[in-house]
């Protein structure tokens, strides 16, 4: 799968279907049925609605790491240092590590975020006019004082079945689904805040300028992370290094 190419800087148009999917997979995988605290929401949609998933702050921290396998990669082995109890087999999570890497997917897979006040954002407005066009998915805001208002999600029963349609018969939205999958498993115990302040723990994360692109993490800061935590070298070449 290649990421969607940049011309100047910038994102090139026509990828507005292909966020659509892959976001939509993080909402089918991440949203939860509705509950009674969700029919208590002020914000429901009149058309009926299965699944709810707020907010969009958290969606685009979770869409990060779908987005920047290296990031991924380099909290995964954080999150075994820390004890956390979903990364505590260290032979599963080195495998993982190790599989993400031999594939090539930081040079391979990485979509580009651009910096905005609050971290990695990008404006989601024509991914939502698309899921409200196809009824896949409905968003509506709660209204919260002073504060500014709370994005929420309603996956409909159409748009969970489109999700798993994509997953079963597409091959690059399975890899996505598959990458969710582990997201899920290893982080979705994570909060926003969560995310964002592992986020800020970089340094090339927090100096990165507003409207900038955000950059990777380096070869040598994956590589040096694995060996302090795991006592043992990645062996793994990454991107353009050399063997041996």
């Amino acid at each position: 799968m290649i990421a969607p190419q940049f011309v100047h800087g910038m994102r090139s148009q026509g990828w507005v279907e292909v966020d659509a999917a892959r976001l939509l997979l993080v909402l089918a995988r991440f949203a939860r049925p509705a509950d009674a605290a969700t029919w208590s929401l002020p914000c429901l949609p009149a058309d009926p609605f299965e699944m709810h998933f707020a907010s969009e702050y958290y969606l685009q921290k979770l869409d990060f790491l779908l987005r920047y396998p290296a990031y991924f990669v380099y909290e995964l082995t954080e999150l075994h240092y820390a004890g956390d109890e979903s990364a505590s087999d260290a032979e599963e999570v080195k495998a993982t590590i190790r599989r993400i890497l031999e594939d090539q997917e930081p040079e391979l897979q990485t979509i580009p975020f651009r910096k905005f006040w609050r971290g990695a954002y990008e404006r989601l407005d024509d991914v939502e006019a698309w899921w409200l066009s196809r009824r896949l998915v409905y968003t509506k805001f709660e209204l919260r004082g002073q504060a500014a208002p709370w994005k929420h999600y309603f996956l409909t029963k159409q748009g969970a079945a489109v999700a798993d349609r994509l997953r079963n018969k597409l091959e690059h939205a399975a890899w996505y689904a598959r990458r969710i999958d582990e997201i899920h498993r290893y982080m979705g115990h994570l909060s926003a805040s969560d995310i964002k302040s592992r986020q800020y723990r970089h340094e090339r994360y927090r100096l990165a300028q507003i409207s900038e692109l955000i950059p990777d993490l380096t070869v040598e800061e994956i590589r040096q992370n694995f060996q302090d935590v795991f006592a043992e070298p990645l062996e793994v070449v990454i991107g353009q290094e050399t063997p041996g």
